[in-house]
């Protein structure tokens, strides 16, 4: 297979560290992006059927998802930044090699994304001014979604050596201005994601909901939408988990089965996932007066299920590159653990940092909570 040659520079650390550190920061940025999703969805939705009436449940519950989306948009990207670097250090010469096949569309994404991100904040200017703004958030999902598309795309291109040479040598090939062909997983693994996080998207507007700042009739919707759209969005994406697990070629699904970190990272999604969605139903039906047992409880199912899809989705692309000759595993290692102990230490500030911010965003009344 035509994988560039091995980078001289050994890793200065384990393989497994830097894996583990992948499948923590990817999974935090999986999270964010559900969350943002699936927000956007429930919040176009409800400013469409409110957009006649702005003093309608609908409009005051879509308001207040629109104010904290751009701040859900700033986790998701510092967020998505490590689990790509992590990616280079141990993928790169697959990594470098199809981003560069798709360079025109691998650029793009950061036009794609700051225009996305712009028309999050022109939302929540329209809706201070009391103006419908559907419209807006919905070309700001689709921009989004269209991101997604090539990150799935670019993740399955790097896995498949085998054409490379081939859409270098087509038309706009050597340009990067040239989408791959024929691979039967990339769309089922988008659908998986995008499906995914209407679900989580629901349950977020749903633990919202059990803040005491808002109205009853609020509370009351983003329960009832909530849970719903999770327990129904949860149902679909095992049926899609299905889908991506049947599109891998014979071999991965076996060399899968016979890892065991792979195989119960499977069981455990499957597990987690009828957890969310039996939680999704209980959030929709418990009444407003009770506790955030069930939206908090089923948030936390919701990130499990995300940390286990994303271990899978680690040991689909490990064996796959394993079958076509890159292992992963094999790569020199001179370890420099004065770095790595100071770099632990960092990063577990950061995450202690984003958590209080998380914490005060979360508990700070807005202008919208304080006029519902």
């Amino acid at each position: 297979m035509p994988f560039p040659n091995l980078d001289p520079i050994p890793l200065p650390a384990p393989v497994w560290f830097f894996k583990a550190l992948h499948i923590v920061t990817l999974s935090l940025h999986f999270t964010a992006v559900h969350i943002l999703i699936g927000g956007l969805v429930l919040a176009t939705i409800w400013n469409f059927l409110g957009r006649r009436d702005s003093s309608s449940t609908f409009a005051a519950s879509s308001s207040a998802l629109a104010h904290r989306l751009p701040i859900v948009m700033t986790y998701l990207i510092n967020l998505g930044i490590p689990p790509l670097l992590f990616a280079q250090v141990l993928y790169g010469r697959a990594l470098y090699t199809s981003s560069v096949l798709i360079g025109a569309y691998w650029i793009a994404v950061i036009f794609l994304l700051m225009a996305g991100y712009y028309l999050l904040y022109a939302v929540a200017r329209r809706d201070e001014a009391g103006r419908p703004w559907w419209w807006l958030s919905l070309l700001s999902l689709a921009l989004i979604a269209y991101i997604g598309r090539i990150y799935s795309t670019n993740m399955t291109l790097m896995i498949r050596p085998e054409v490379w040479l081939e859409m270098y040598r087509t038309a706009g090939g050597a340009h990067g201005a040239t989408m791959p062909t024929g691979d039967p997983t990339v769309l089922p693994r988008w659908l998986f994601m995008m499906i995914g996080s209407i679900g989580f998207g629901g349950i977020f507007a749903a633990l919202l909901g059990a803040r005491s700042s808002l109205s009853a009739p609020m509370k009351q919707t983003m329960r009832r939408w909530g849970g719903g759209l999770g327990a129904a969005s949860m149902l679909a994406q095992l049926a899609l988990g299905f889908w991506v697990w049947n599109a891998q070629p014979p071999i991965v699904r076996e060399s899968m089965l016979n890892a065991p970190l792979y195989r119960h990272s499977l069981i455990v999604w499957l597990a987690v996932s009828g957890l969310f969605a039996i939680g999704s139903g209980a959030t929709m039906l418990t009444a407003v007066s009770r506790s955030s047992f069930w939206p908090a409880a089923t948030s936390a199912m919701g990130i499990l299920s995300i940390a286990a899809a994303v271990t899978a989705r680690d040991g689909i692309r490990d064996m796959t590159l394993l079958a076509k000759g890159f292992d992963v595993w094999a790569q020199p290692v001179v370890s420099n653990w004065s770095v790595v102990i100071l770099f632990l230490i960092l990063f577990a500030a950061g995450l202690a940092v984003i958590g209080w911010m998380m914490t005060v965003a979360a508990q700070a009344k807005g202008t919208v909570e304080n006029h519902v």
